[in-house]
């Protein structure tokens, strides 16, 4: 061998070496593929051992569902003979019944009575009895009337039509139709018993019997039969005898053991009979016996005899619930145990042989690597402490191998290839302070806080920015779960399920609360990340993100979305009240109009109806008022008047004009008080007259509406040097306090809900508070609920004129517009008398467009001088009818009149080419105005 040995390094080469690291590898193998056999064996135990035990269920599932069934199948076969024999017995009772009656019949119907022959009949059925006295006969007419019963004979004579059972289906009406349509037939139904709760089905066949019109019935009670059956069914089961691991049991709903493989067992009742588990056995199986397709159940047998141990036990359980019977096949599952058993003991064996085979081949390998080894380590020594001082060194030094040193042809190339490596390794570090520079560098600088940890959550490096949000620095966090201070005590448990989560490797997002060092409360988002390398997680890095600011603005988001929803149901609510108050007005003059026009009244009714149109006309006007002063105020398009106002001769009229309006509405009761506190020279200010009226009288109306006893007091006082403060108090019902902050808001009312008490918009105290400001200065409210409330108005205390632009007042004048020709354009008949009406004085020429496609007609087909354009018309509407007219006659006014009186709307008809704008309600002054206006102008 040694000889073998020296030819080979003669060469210099050393490639037969690694005959030595091949045996060495081949040995590993062995030891490799060794254990993994045992391992596959191990498994494939495993497996089989399973697939026996599911096989073995599988079986017996099969086998114990298969019996079950067959003995239900065959209790259902038992109870349908049973049932056939009953319908059987009891149809033959009747053709002996049918018979008797027939011979009688006809051996007397010449020598006897009808009523003679009737009563032979009835005496000789109504004896018999069959079926140890339970079965009957009874006749009845096709009429109903029962002939004969011996059962109730109470009944005979009495018709009965009405009888039904215990499920409200009639009984002698089905038999009667049954004898009618087929002269014979069964017929079932549900019978109680006067002795007891139970309802019993019954089975009854009737026979026609023709001469007089009868039916002869018989009828039983099928329990009678069942219970036969079922006493034979349950000698059957316990006369059963399968091997000792099978058996069969009845168990009846309240736990009683009917029929059993051990008999001792049968007529006790082991509701509460347990296992060695604790396992309540019955309850168990009746349980699952009642699902839809039965049940398994397992459990240790209690009830075997002979053994110490409780031995294991497989039963299916299926429920019959017509006899509320549940009933069970079970099997022992020892054999089970013993099969894998045996199984472990061929692959315990199997293992033992391949462990011999392997310690054998082991030690002869052994013995190869020994021999070869102890040779090559002196041939190679000195090359190999040339490479093994190079590795030694390269740890630390990238110092390069001197290759001439080497002898062997393989550790040449072994010197090469490590001098190779030295200078990838210097490349590849150099390239690796730039990569760690650049992480540092986005690390440290990161607009995020971002931590590092290990995967217990335990901190190793935070960035300067995670300082910034938190204030905690770098030793603060080192080797600590970072969430310990993070999460205070309520967070504690999101904290440790978010740190589970990303430890298991999985991507983490949330928004949350985290604590800083100094005790705040934060709102951020986290972004948990795990970081591996290798496919193995080594740590996690959280990217914590300050979201204070958009916690706040999606806060008043939030809130602003709330109002609106708020604002929209307020003014939803608003307008079907207003709906209510529009149309009760509108249906007293629509109403007492027809009455009026259609009946025949006398005068003085007529004058009351008309009283009661004016004032609802009164009313609406006032209503509509209210709306439109809103409106102007919200558009900021009211104009006020600065006037010399004498504030007590204010305050005398209206306590003139409220005194009788309280009279009117039935509170004469209340007493009206008024405060003045300056004479009447000193009393006087200026300002608008009409609001400050309007603002006076929306609070002493609401006083009045609100009170039902006491007094309303109203006047005024001087507050500082230049204010003059205005107050209407009462001893009404008084505000809530939790309405209070809301009485002034628009579309708000202190009761909205359909059964309030006072009526209204809603708008006064708005529209007051509004006129308030806008006569320069405030309005504010005291009240105690059930007490009373004070309403103050503080208005400046102005003695000289104030700048404040005059409302257009129109002269009354006489038109004579004799040969001028208007055309009125609206789709409205009423709008068209009206104008009509108002321009008659005029003796201008009124001519009447019905919309816009037909004034373009009149326009070009004859000459017109003004056009009075409704807006809003079908078929063609007034913008483009006025852009129609001024395309072929610019020279022509055209008016624009719409209910909208809002600014843009406005801009919109003078857009369109009208030369004025007029908003409704018109009134006919201002029309004739300005018409006259454009007449002079053209």
């Amino acid at each position: 061998m040694k000889f073998f040995l020296a030819k080979i390094i003669e060469d210099k080469s050393i490639s037969k070496v690694f005959l030595v690291s091949l045996l060495a590898t081949s040995f590993l193998l062995i030891s490799i593929l060794g254990i993994f056999w045992v391992q596959q064996a191990r498994q494939k135990f495993k497996q089989e051992s399973k697939q026996i035990q599911d096989d073995f269920f599988k079986i017996q599932e099969k086998t114990l569902q298969h019996e079950t069934q067959t003995l239900i199948n065959y209790i259902e076969n038992e109870r349908e003979q049973t049932r056939n024999t009953l319908k059987k017995d009891i149809s033959s009772r009747v053709y002996e019944a049918h018979s008797i009656a027939a011979n009688i019949y006809n051996s007397c119907k010449n020598d006897l009575t009808e009523e003679q022959i009737k009563k032979l009949i009835t005496d000789a059925l109504r004896s018999v009895r069959f079926n140890d006295g339970s079965g009957f006969f009874y006749i009845n007419s096709l009429a109903g009337v029962v002939q004969m019963n011996s059962e109730n004979p109470e009944w005979e004579g009495q018709n009965k039509l009405s009888l039904k059972d215990v499920f409200s289906i009639p009984i002698i009406k089905n038999e009667i139709k049954i004898a009618q349509n087929n002269g014979e037939g069964y017929s079932n139904y549900s019978w109680q018993k006067e002795e007891g709760q139970k309802i019993d089905p019954k089975i009854s066949f009737v026979k026609i019997f023709k001469p007089y019109n009868w039916y002869i019935g018989c009828t039983q009670y099928v329990e009678n039969y069942e219970l036969k059956i079922q006493d034979k069914i349950l000698d059957k089961i316990t006369d059963m005898r399968f091997d000792e691991s099978f058996s069969i049991v009845v168990f009846n709903f309240n736990g009683t053991c009917l029929a059993h493989t051990q008999k001792d067992l049968i007529g006790q009742n082991l509701w509460n009979k347990k296992d060695k588990d604790g396992k309540k056995i019955v309850q168990e199986l009746i349980t699952r016996g009642t699902d839809k397709d039965g049940g398994f159940v397992r459990y240790a047998d209690p009830y075997k005899k002979g053994s110490q141990e409780s031995i294991a036990k497989l039963m299916y359980a299926k429920t019959y619930k017509d006899w509320q019977w549940v009933i069970g096949s079970g099997v022992h599952i020892s054999q089970l145990t013993e099969s894998i058993q045996n199984k472990r003991n061929e692959l315990k064996a199997l293992v033992n042989g391949y462990f011999i085979k392997a310690g054998l081949i082991f030690l002869l390998t052994i013995f190869i690597i020994i021999t070869f080894t102890r040779f090559m380590v002196k041939i190679s020594k000195s090359g190999l402490e040339i490479l093994t001082q190079f590795y030694k060194n390269a740890a630390s030094n990238s110092h390069i191998i001197d290759i001439s040193k080497l002898h062997f042809k393989e550790f040449k190339i072994l010197g090469e290839h490590a001098n190779e490596m030295i200078l990838k390794r210097k490349s590849i570090e150099h390239q690796l302070n730039i990569e760690t520079a650049y992480f540092e560098q986005l690390f440290e600088n990161s607009p995020e806080a971002i931590a590092i940890t290990d995967n217990e959550s335990n901190g190793i490096k935070i960035n300067k920015q995670f300082t910034n949000l938190f204030g905690y620095t770098k030793e603060d966090l080192k080797g600590v779960v970072i969430d310990t201070l993070l999460a205070d005590e309520t967070r504690q448990d999101e904290a440790n399920n978010l740190n589970y989560i990303t430890a298991k490797g999985q991507l983490v997002e949330i928004e949350t609360v985290r604590k800083c060092k100094d005790g705040r409360l934060i709102d951020v988002s986290i972004m948990g990340n795990p970081i591996e390398v290798d496919g193995e997680q080594i740590a996690i890095f959280g990217i914590y993100r300050d979201i204070t600011e958009r916690k706040i603005y999606e806060k008043h988001l939030t809130e602003a979305k709330n109002k609106a929803e708020e604002s929209d149901k307020l003014k939803s609510a608003f307008l079907a009240n207003m709906s209510h108050e529009i149309r009760t007005p509108m249906n007293h003059i629509l109403g007492f109009t027809e009455i009026i026009t259609a009946q025949e009244v006398n005068e003085s009714e007529r004058q009351e109806y008309g009283d009661l149109i004016k004032q609802s006309g009164i009313n609406l006007l006032q209503l509509i008022n209210n709306i439109i002063d809103l409106s102007k105020i919200e558009c900021k398009q009211i104009k006020l008047s600065s006037l010399e106002i004498p504030v007590n001769t204010v305050l005398t009229e209206l306590y003139e004009k409220y005194y009788i309006h309280k009279n009117k509405n039935k509170k004469s009761h209340l007493i009206l008080k008024i405060q003045k506190t300056l004479n009447d020279e000193d009393s006087i200010i200026y300002t608008d007259p009409g609001r400050l009226e309007q603002l006076l009288s929306n609070l002493i109306e609401n006083a009045i509406k609100f009170t039902d006893n006491g007094f309303i007091e109203f006047g005024y006082q001087l507050k500082e040097k230049n204010k003059i403060e205005f107050f209407v108090k009462d001893t009404g019902i008084g505000i809530a306090e939790k309405s209070m902050e809301n009485i002034f808001h628009s579309f708000r009312q202190m009761d909205g809900s359909d059964t309030r008490r006072y009526s209204g918009t809603g708008l006064g105290l708005t529209i007051s508070k509004r006129l308030a400001e806008i006569l320069g200065g405030e309005i504010r409210v005291e009240s105690k609920e059930n007490i009373g409330t004070c309403f103050f108005v503080t208005l400046p205390y102005n003695r000289e004129k104030l700048q404040i632009e005059k409302t257009e007042v129109c002269d009354k004048k006489n038109y004579n517009w004799k040969g001028k020709s208007i055309l009125i354009v609206d789709d409205e008949k009423i709008n068209f008398s009206f104008f009509k009406a108002s321009l008659v004085k005029t003796k201008a020429e009124i001519l009447w467009a019905k919309n816009g496609s037909e004034a373009v007609t009149i326009c070009q087909s004859i000459a017109v001088d003004l056009v009075l354009m409704d807006i809003q018309m079908p078929i063609m509407n007034g913008y483009d009818a006025t852009k129609e007219i001024k395309s072929f006659n610019s020279q022509i006014p055209i008016i624009g009149q719409t209910a909208y009186f809002q600014k843009e709307y406005k801009q919109k008809v003078m857009a369109a080419g009208c030369d004025d704008y007029l908003s409704k309600p018109i009134k006919t002054a201002k029309l004739l105005d300005s018409i006259e206006k454009q007449f002079l102008k053209n």
